[in-house]
């Protein structure tokens, strides 16, 4: 038979895990067959894995506000890392492997094993809360772990980092697109897929159009397709020439990704990002050829200003030539000649006065001038 796996991120709810609290999905005669593998409260897990490395941290620090009083508090609080995370892995669903059936306990009997192999091929990832529910329409298993890298020389020697925690498992990934989380997960599927096949359960893949070929293989064969026709586009823009705003409407077109699949796109993103890269360029010539033309027009347009006003100085300099003319000459002479017979008048006047003065003065005393 074949049945699907879904590896779903949870919310992290470990006390509904733990049915400290009843929702309404929950089958409560059912709960007792639940199975609590492990469970340690998140702030004692934390001072487990990072106590020792707190510590050193510290004891390094020469200001008391470089000091870390509590390393879960800074990471919750944190914007870069999650305190922890959880993963939900479930085979088929309530009509093919309802938990109240024979196929629901197979199911379990699988997930119980899938566990105890989960811990052992991460030992990046603490598990410190792990169960398995029985007493919901479909069996599942709900893992919450705390990642972490050892040997770090920036912050603490150890410290929480999914990215860094997978890395040291050998799990890189190649941009957003295909992360090392989305790798991860597709290599725990596999491996719940190995322990089903053992049990004579095929994985069926959903979504798939071509079974002959795995999931990677088929999405790298559509990646290479919508490749091509990005190309093509390309080109045909290229020997067209075709205007800015037909080169525009040239998007990344989203693969139809499942949470089945994993697929490596960068290629394809960067030829998209060459696209609008080139669109971009030819608007900016376009503003630039834009501003040419005005700044052309105002040059001309200051070429004309500037020869209507030579023209009109050159027209101010003729009548200030004309203004002198032989009347006006002749008029300057006469007046001229006034202004001296007047200062003439003026100079005898005085000479008079002063003349009478001195004449009254010499009566006055007897005198003959």
């Amino acid at each position: 038979m074949k049945r699907t796996i879904s590896a779903m991120s949870g919310k992290g709810s470990v006390n509904h895990n733990r049915r400290i609290f009843t929702a309404e999905n929950v089958d409560p005669t059912r709960t007792h067959l639940n199975v609590e593998y492990c469970y340690t409260p998140i702030e004692q897990a934390y001072d487990k894995l990072f106590g020792e490395a707190l510590a050193a941290y510290n004891a390094k620090q020469k200001r008391k506000d470089r000091c870390i009083e509590n390393y879960y508090e800074k990471i919750r609080q944190s914007k870069q890392e999650k305190p922890f995370y959880e993963v939900i892995f479930q085979i088929g669903n309530k009509d093919d492997m309802g938990a109240a059936t024979e196929n629901g306990q197979l199911a379990a009997t699988i997930l119980d094993q899938f566990l105890k192999d989960f811990i052992k091929r991460n030992p990046q990832l603490h598990v410190y809360s792990a169960h398995l529910h029985m007493d919901e329409a479909t069996p599942h298993l709900h893992i919450d772990f705390i990642p972490f890298t050892t040997g770090s020389t920036r912050g603490l020697s150890t410290r929480v980092s999914l990215k860094q925690a997978l890395a040291d498992q050998g799990i890189k990934g190649e941009g957003r697109s295909m992360t090392e989380r989305d790798l991860w997960v597709q290599r725990e599927k596999e491996a719940l897929a190995g322990l089903m096949l053992e049990h004579g359960i095929e994985w069926e893949q959903k979504d798939e159009h071509r079974e002959h070929l795995s999931v990677l293989e088929y999405k790298k064969e559509q990646r290479a397709q919508e490749l091509a026709e990005v190309e093509q586009t390309l080109e045909k823009a290229k020997q067209q020439k075709v205007a800015v705003r037909e080169v525009a409407q040239i998007e990344a077109k989203p693969l139809p990704l499942t949470s089945k699949v994993i697929v490596e796109r960068e290629d394809y993103d960067k030829l998209v990002s060459a696209a609008q890269k080139y669109v971009v360029q030819e608007q900016k010539e376009g503003k630039l050829r834009k501003m040419l033309r005005e700044a052309k027009a105002v040059i001309a347009d200051l070429k004309e200003k500037l020869a209507a006003t030579t023209k009109e100085l050159a027209s101010l300099k003729s009548v200030t030539g004309r203004l002198r003319t032989a009347d006006l000459e002749e008029e300057n002479s006469r007046l001229k000649e006034k202004l001296r017979s007047y200062e003439d008048t003026i100079e005898r006047n005085n000479l008079w006065s002063l003349f009478g003065k001195r004449r009254r003065r010499a009566e006055k005393k007897g005198q003959a001038i």
